[in-house]
This record gives C-alpha cells, structure tokens and sequence, in this order.
C-alpha cells in the first residue's frame, strides 16, 4: 500500500521565497541602522519569542485541539478549532488596547472606542461563523453518507477489498 506524498507546488515555494526575502530585508535594515534599532534586543525579542511559542504556545494549541478532536464531531472540529485560535489571537492582540493601557484622562482621542465592547462582539461574529460552518458541514456530511457520490442513490458495499 503506498501512501501519496504531499510536495509543494509552485506557489508554496513562490511564498517561501518572498518570506525569505522580506526576512533578509528587515535584518539588513535593522543591521545598517544599529545605532536605531539595538540589533541586541531584537536578538533577545526574537529568541524570547521563539522559546515561548515552542515550550508555551505549541504545547497549549496541540492539547486543546487534540482535546476538542477527541470531544467534537468530525464535521464540527475544523470550525470550533479556527475559531478558538483565531478568537485567542484577536483577544491577545487587541489586549492592551481592551485594557487601556496608556490612556489618559486629559487626552480621550488616544484611546476613544470601547475596545472591550468590540472585541465582545467580534468574538460573537466569529462564534455565529463557527456554528454555521459546523452545521454546514453536518448537513453536507449527513447527505455524503444518505447518497454516495457517483453510485446514483445505490448504497455501497460495506466490505473493503484488500489491495491487490
């Protein structure tokens, strides 16, 4: 039995590329202006982040969505775990300004908008989103084993031949 092996097309490596090079230009800026920039702290930022995302952020993600794939319905586990890491990045970003960090009171301009309020209802969007995605795919899952495709409404046989 052989197994198909994904490679990257064109595009994968078009981007790969582009990555690499935007990549290249910020080092090479951030290196010719050191007086500006501090290339140390961009090492110790860049190095801090990378050992967070790898020893915190990783572990985290693959637990919960191992979690909520053992919890939820294949139709339901794409769009529940999109919408949680999406969801978590919105409120981690949007965190300091929900919190109002550096707002101050003789200037309102700075931070004008109820932050908290927003973030609420964007999470509420991308919650409806996620429920309607599910049921989509509940349906579309429910009328794939009621009809098999390309058999015209016959039910298919439920013995699997082996390879030969």
């Amino acid at each position: 039995m052989s197994e198909e092996v994904h490679r990257p097309g064109p595009l994968a490596w078009g981007v790969i590329a582009a990555g690499w090079v935007v990549i290249g230009v910020v080092v090479a800026g951030v290196l010719r202006e050191a007086d500006a920039t501090h290339p140390g702290s961009w090492v110790t930022w860049v190095v801090g982040a990378a050992l967070v995302h790898d020893l915190v952020v990783l572990p985290v993600v693959l637990l919960v969505g191992l979690g909520l794939g053992r919890l939820l319905r294949p139709a339901w586990r794409g769009p529940v775990r999109a919408a949680l890491a999406v969801g978590v990045m919105l409120a981690l970003a949007t965190w300091p300004t929900v919190r109002r960090f550096g707002a101050r009171a003789d200037n309102p301009s700075l931070l004008p908008l109820d932050a908290g309020r927003n973030l609420v209802v964007i999470l509420s969007v991308l919650a409806v989103v996620a429920v309607v995605a599910g049921m989509v795919r509940m349906a579309r899952s429910r009328r794939a084993v009621a009809t098999p495709a390309g058999l015209g409404g016959i039910a298919a046989p439920t013995e699997e031949v082996p390879p030969t």
